[in-house]
This record gives C-alpha cells, structure tokens and sequence, in this order.
C-alpha cells in the first residue's frame, strides 16, 4: 500500500468466475492483460495494474492449473463446484469487498469475452471523462452484430429491452449485460454483490436495475470493446424443435429460467401484476410450442 501512495499506481480488480472453458477463460484474461500493456506503451503516465479474482467452481479440463501457469497476477478462488454464474460472481465479488482500500477500480467480466487491443484504455477514458459512475462495454459476435452491453427498457410495467449500441455522446442505460463492466471502487462498495436470490441468470440484469434505483449514472463506451458469442438457444427451454417435456425441464434448471428466479426478478423490479403475467407466459410458450 505505501509503494501504491508513491507511485501513484491505479490498481483494478477484474472479477470473474469459470468452469471448463480453459482456453476462453486464458484468452478473456490474456487479452485483457495485452490491452493493459498496449494503454501503458501508449500513454506511460497510465499507471494501472490488473488484479484478476477469478473463482472455478471445481473446473475439471484444467482451468486452475492453466490459470496458474498464466504470467499475471491472479488470485484463484475455489468454488463447490453447484455456484454457477450468479454464485461464482458473488465469490468474486465478496471477496473485493473483504479488501477495503485495496483497489481503486473494479471490472466484472464474463469469462468468454475476448477483449480488443484498446478495450481497457476506452473504458478508463470514458469512465474518467464523462462523470458517470459505471462504464458498460459491448461486445459483438463473429459477424459483427452486437451480443451483449447496455441495456435500454422499453417498458415500465413488464420485461421488455433493446440493447444500445456504442456512442461518441453517453447514453445512459437502465441496465446492463455483465459480460464488461467498469466502475470506481467506492461505487462497487455501495452496490455491494450480486443478489443470492438468482442462481445463474438475470443476476446481472437486476444488478444494473440496482445501481440505476441507486442514483448512480450508467452509460454506454463509445466503442465495442471486444468479441463475444450471444447465448445460442438451440437445446435449451426456447428450442421449440424439442418436446414439450423437455423444454418444460429445461426451463426450470439452473441455467433455464427457474421460475422462483423469474419471478422474484419480475416482482421485485416490476411489482406483483407484471410478476404474474411474466410466470404464466413460458409455459404458454413452451405448450403453444413458440
């Protein structure tokens, strides 16, 4: 601590949690890492340093020891091996919690994000310059098409959304994918964790919702910030090529929509009404085969 008051060093806790996706986990933090190195040789007087949390929950390809062999500072968390996305976050997060005073920025990420050369040096720009307190960073796909960022709501009484593309002028979102996002320590502290209610989905969805009711002023970057695959519905609850049945199974495990999940996500941002249309309309889906 006394060398960082010296030197003026800006350190930044990347959180994220992984679990058997050994080559995206080492290329999400390599690349991270190279961004942070291509900033510094641009601009030397940026004196930031990466810490990445990472939580594996019980990854069996190889990930810790992969990790560990990484040149990068990297403080491993173990998991049990049933704490998903929402849970393994969680321990991430909770464990920057126990440090006060240890970084000044905070980073979550989604492990399966490959990150731009010039990622991190936009983010810190438009996190310094533009008075916000969180930075959301999108990314897009293979072809380009934007995958996952801010969050626009296009309804004030039920769950409906349009995702906001980068922009030179800010724009504010209601929410967020938490696949990039960067915001200083002291807003992480009073944001705290994610909500332990939620298992593996809508975590971050309700965290974004949480800092907006919170006053705490969200917007776009500028640019997309890296390369990430959207979720592909094909074998999960909404394939409507599968049998009622297992779509019904589907939907109700972990990485489905839960309805205690969904509904508790519903009710608690959008009131009781909403919470019952919201629950009743996947099965209707799932019988009416849509």
């Amino acid at each position: 601590m006394e060398q960082h008051r010296q030197t003026g060093q800006q350190k930044i806790a990347v959180l994220l949690t992984c679990y058997n996706r050994k080559e995206k986990t080492k290329t999400c933090i390599s690349s991270l890492a190279a961004a942070k190195e291509r900033m510094q040789q641009e601009s030397p007087e940026r004196n930031y340093e990466l810490e990445f949390i990472v939580t594996d929950d019980r990854s069996t390809d190889g990930t810790p020891e992969a990790l560990q062999s990484l040149p990068y500072q990297i403080r491993l968390l173990q998991g049990t091996g049933q704490l998903f996305w929402c849970g393994g976050m969680n321990r991430s997060m909770d464990y920057v919690l126990s440090q006060p005073g240890s970084y000044q920025y905070v980073m979550l990420v989604n492990d399966d994000v490959c990150f731009y050369p010039e990622a991190l040096q936009r983010l810190l720009r438009r996190l310094e310059c533009s008075g916000a307190d969180i930075v959301v960073g999108s990314t897009v796909d293979g072809t380009g098409k934007m995958s996952y960022g801010g969050i626009k709501m296009t309804s004030k009484h039920f769950a409906r959304y349009q995702m906001i593309e980068p922009s030179e002028e800010p724009v504010v979102c209601d929410t967020f994918n938490c696949n990039c996002i960067m915001m200083r320590t002291d807003t992480f502290c009073v944001l705290g964790s994610l909500d332990p209610a939620y298992i593996h989905s809508m975590g971050d969805f309700d965290y974004g919702m949480r800092a907006a009711k919170k006053g705490f002023k969200v917007i776009n970057c500028d640019a997309h910030i890296g390369e990430c695959d959207g979720n592909n519905i094909e074998g999960t609850w909404m394939d409507v090529s599968l049998p009622r049945r297992k779509r019904l199974a589907l939907k109700e495990g972990p990485k489905g929509l839960p309805k205690h999940d969904w509904y508790h996500f519903i009710r608690k941002n959008y009131g009781l009404l909403p919470a019952w249309y919201h629950s009743i309309t996947p099965y209707i889906r799932i019988l009416l085969s849509k």
